[in-house]
């Protein structure tokens, strides 16, 4: 774990003098922040698992939201594009509408996709097992709600590039990178084509 972390440390040094050149070193403080909170949801999943907790679904969603990691690859996106400013850091720090959209959406069609996965390797604390427990619902209904969600939350990404024009191509590099992310398995490409 020490070899780990220096190494990110080691990364945030070479980002921080690279930024420098543009005078924009400050703004890795704002992936640090990602990267610390990711690692804080992480600890939590992972007591979940060997406590065999499963959380109300509310609570899930909360955590499973940082560790989808979207947050901390929006961030990290951000760094390497020059025209994106302090307060486009801001901005996103204070997670925008547009962003807690992209990230729900990319969370709860990664848990529809997954849920069988996940299932078999012996997760309790799944978005779908916490939902249908908390509504006494089934798998399939559980799912549902969970593709509603994700109906939602798109509609809420459409909503905000409408209303962030000004960042349209920063913030739409962004979503379409991380939706592209989605993709890389069959069956979410076969659950995204179907839906959208």
């Amino acid at each position: 774990m020490k070899i780990s972390y220096k190494a990110l440390l080691d990364l945030y040094s070479d980002y921080e003098m690279e930024l420098s050149k543009d005078g924009r070193s400050d703004v890795v403080h704002y992936e640090k922040e990602r990267m610390k909170e990711i690692v804080r949801n992480y600890f939590v999943e992972a007591k979940w698992f060997i406590e065999g907790y499963m959380p109300p679904v509310s609570e899930y969603l909360s955590n499973a939201l940082a560790t989808s990691t979207y947050y901390l690859l929006t961030t990290t996106s951000y760094l390497g594009m020059k025209c994106a400013t302090k307060e486009d850091f801001e901005w996103l720090a204070n997670n925008p509408k547009i962003l807690e959209a992209n990230v729900t959406f990319c969370r709860v069609v990664d848990d529809i996709a997954t849920y069988e996965v996940e299932k078999d390797r012996g997760q309790i604390a799944t978005g779908i097992e916490c939902y249908m427990r908390d509504y006494g619902v089934s798998t399939e209904e559980a799912m549902e709600k969970f593709q509603e969600m994700a109906d939602i939350a798109w509609k809420d990404v459409n909503e905000g590039i409408l209303r962030h024009l000004q960042r349209f191509s920063l913030v739409f590099s962004i979503l379409l990178a991380l939706l592209m992310s989605l993709t890389s398995t069959n069956k979410m490409d076969t659950l995204i084509l179907k839906k959208y």
